[in-house]
């Protein structure tokens, strides 16, 4: 397969680019699924620095038959991933014969219903602000097709952290993330407010976010000098510690 390298990052890849073409082939009637979150990020930043960011899996937001869109992905070979509710489901595909790693070797789709027919951008970071139709993003011109917050694309050019939503307890371990990769950091407020959500985390969450910020980060030792950085000074890496942080 020749692949069109002005497509999107993770459309180099042959494999890749053969199962998304399943998936856009899957989506039922009437029915709007956009890729956001890492994917699309990591596909516009390396547009700008032709630099490769690491990622593990693909969001997806779909508005519309999340049940019919999930039986013709099951018919196509996907399986479900560990994650099986009403309004999210994460369905996984096997990209070599006899997978050995749980990420290398399978594709994952981490897919959530919307509460609104078309699906409204909502992210942690301002740099995580962009969506795209599914079915734009084999076009060549899908930049041109992207549906970004207001400030996200420069402030992915100028890589520069900025919370736009507290959601998920870990965002303050992803923002670690970024720095580690050279990105500016938020500002103290932000930092704060991260602070004091990392004390919500639930003790099942914690081990796992924390294993995954120092696989990227290169260890302990570097992710307690990014904190410090950030003029943290309890200590986020103990689990009783951190749950004083909501008190």
């Amino acid at each position: 397969m020749k692949i069109n390298k002005k497509l999107p990052l993770f459309l180099h890849n042959e494999k890749n680019n053969e199962i998304f073409q399943i998936v856009v082939s899957c989506i039922p009637k009437n029915t709007k699924v956009y890729l956001v979150g890492g994917a699309i990020r990591n596909a516009i930043y390396y547009k700008y620095f032709k630099k490769i960011l690491p990622q593990r899996d693909f969001d997806v937001l779909l508005g519309g038959d999340l049940r019919l869109f999930v039986k013709n992905l099951r018919d196509k070979g996907f399986t479900y991933g560990k994650i099986r509710r009403k309004k999210s489901v994460v369905l996984k595909i096997k990209k070599v014969s006899r997978p050995e790693d749980i990420f290398r070797d399978y594709l994952y789709l981490d897919i959530c219903l919307s509460e609104e027919k078309t699906p409204k951008c909502v992210c942690n970071f301002t740099i995580n602000g962009s969506m795209i139709s599914l079915k734009d993003i084999f076009k060549e011109n899908w930049f041109e097709k992207l549906i970004s917050l207001p400030g996200s694309l420069n402030d992915l050019k100028n890589k520069k952290i900025k919370v736009e939503n507290i959601s998920h307890p870990a965002n303050l371990f992803a923002c670690l993330r970024f720095m580690h990769l050279g990105f500016k950091q938020p500002t103290k407020e932000e930092v704060d407010l991260l602070l004091k959500n990392l004390g919500t985390i639930e003790k099942w969450r914690y081990p796992r976010n924390l294993k995954k910020l120092f696989s990227y980060v290169g260890g302990e030792k570097n992710a307690r000098k990014l904190a410090r950085k950030l003029g943290i000074k309890q200590d986020i890496f103990d689990f009783k510690i951190v749950k004083t942080l909501n008190k």
